[in-house]
């Protein structure tokens, strides 16, 4: 059975445009069905100037758009209309199978958590964030969740752990907890006392804590953090990625010599541009909740579009949701947290 994907058309800063050509890339290229949610006058227009509509592709309207300023309690209240909250209820209502949008963050979180709901047992879900090193990692929580217990990164650990392991083919994960040093008795009581705890797990592959420094250097597949580090981590790799292809550019421009030797090395040079590229790998999944949602980057292009469907289709047919129920309804009734 075909994957349906809703997509606010009017979420991200490229928004309706980039979001309209990205979804007609994916429909034109994945076997997938795609509704478009969002001014329906703006999404025909863009469409028609791009040419013939794909079969597998619809338009559901939606009154207004949340913008990246609002609330995010804007979308439940003044613009319950919006086409991030029309696409939650299709995912919902069962006639979409996963949701993306480029829109504003907390609203997505926000109409995600309380129209799609989180799986029972799940007490928050999280924003993951894959970023391009030299292995791709998962950074869970990105950004949700600005404050955490040792449970809930416990449960952050194991989300992160199967998401590595069904989405991003990851054989036995190893998850790590961010720290100021590597030693288990390193950081605050929250992280001291999660390193005890996620030491006990059998189902996870824990390798400790490791080190901002450490993480580009293929230590982990998964990191693990509260929100407000992990959105400050996300961050800081994006400007550095930023950061490299600007100077890389500046290195091979800088003389004819430097030329010759940017032409001599222009498939090693595009290699490491595309590896740091964040557009090659999606967006931010929330995990735990029922239904797949993925947060695309709020300044994504076509590319990045088109790569979010693409993840949210193979979330979707991960069957990594299912694997969640059972694991909470498998649980010991004398744990604190879910998840085995």
């Amino acid at each position: 059975m075909r994957t349906t994907i809703a997509v606010d058309a009017m979420g991200g800063d490229k928004a309706p445009e980039a979001i309209i050509g990205g979804a007609l890339m994916a429909a034109e290229q994945l076997p997938v069905d795609i509704i478009l949610v969002g001014d329906s006058d703006a999404i025909y227009t863009e469409i028609s100037n791009r040419g013939a509509m794909p079969p597998n592709l619809s338009v559901v309207h939606a009154k207004s758009a949340i913008t990246m300023e609002d609330h995010p309690s804007a979308v439940l209240k003044e613009k319950a209309d919006c086409s991030m909250a029309v696409a939650a209820e299709l995912v919902r209502d069962g006639k979409a199978d996963a949701l993306v949008s480029a829109g504003n963050t907390g609203a997505l979180f926000t109409v995600s958590s309380l129209k799609i709901r989180r799986l029972p047992g799940i007490r928050r879900a999280a924003l993951g964030a894959v970023v391009p090193l030299e292995n791709p990692v998962l950074i869970v929580d990105s950004g949700a969740n600005t404050d955490a217990t040792p449970e809930l990164l416990r449960t952050f650990a194991h989300m992160g752990n199967l998401y590595a392991s069904l989405v991003m083919g990851i054989d036995d994960p190893r998850v790590g907890l961010v720290n100021n040093g590597s030693e288990p008795t390193k950081g605050t009581p929250l992280y001291v006392e999660s390193n005890a705890l996620l030491s006990k797990e059998k189902d996870i592959n824990f390798v400790g804590n490791v080190e901002g420094r450490d993480i580009p250097c293929n230590t982990c597949d998964v990191v693990v953090c509260d929100g407000f580090t992990g959105n400050i981590l996300l961050k800081t790799i994006e400007g550095m990625g930023l950061f490299m292809k600007s100077k890389l550019k500046g290195i091979f421009y800088a003389n004819r010599v430097s030329k010759v030797a940017g032409i001599l090395t222009k498939r090693q040079i595009t290699s490491l541009k595309k590896q740091i590229d964040h557009r090659e790998h999606g967006g931010a999944p929330f995990l735990g909740l029922a239904k797949p949602v993925v947060k695309a980057h709020g300044s994504s292009d076509e590319k990045s579009i088109f790569t979010a469907i693409r993840q949210a289709k193979t979330f979707h047919e991960s069957g990594l949701i299912p694997r969640l129920k059972e694991a909470i309804q498998n649980e010991s009734p004398d744990r604190t947290a879910p998840l085995r």
